[in-house]
């Protein structure tokens, strides 16, 4: 998924502006929003209950602000495409288990 437009749901430390600020070099513009048959115990996860859901942010972000989260997060997690409860395709990062 890459194009003029991109999304990333974001539901823990990328919500701060300190840490927009210190990641991307500014703050981002987003909306809440949810992920619905997801969990977080304590990261974001599929879940076997479609019910539960996982409420966040949804940001608009840039190519360069994706490489910026890329390098900020741990190897052991994955940036995945998801759709989020308002029907928005959005890059996610998914713990590796």
């Amino acid at each position: 998924m890459s194009g003029a437009e991109q999304f990333l749901f974001a539901c823990g430390s990328f919500q701060k502006e300190a840490v927009q600020e210190r990641v991307f070099g500014h703050r981002l513009s987003g909306k809440p929003d949810a992920l619905v048959g997801y969990r977080r115990e304590p990261f974001v996860q599929p879940s076997t209950d479609a019910s539960e859901r996982v409420d966040g942010m949804v940001f608009r972000v840039t190519d360069a602000d994706l490489a910026a989260a890329d390098a900020y997060e741990p190897p052991n997690y994955r940036r995945s495409v998801v759709k989020t409860a308002s029907g928005v395709l959005a890059w996610v990062y998914l713990r590796q288990i």
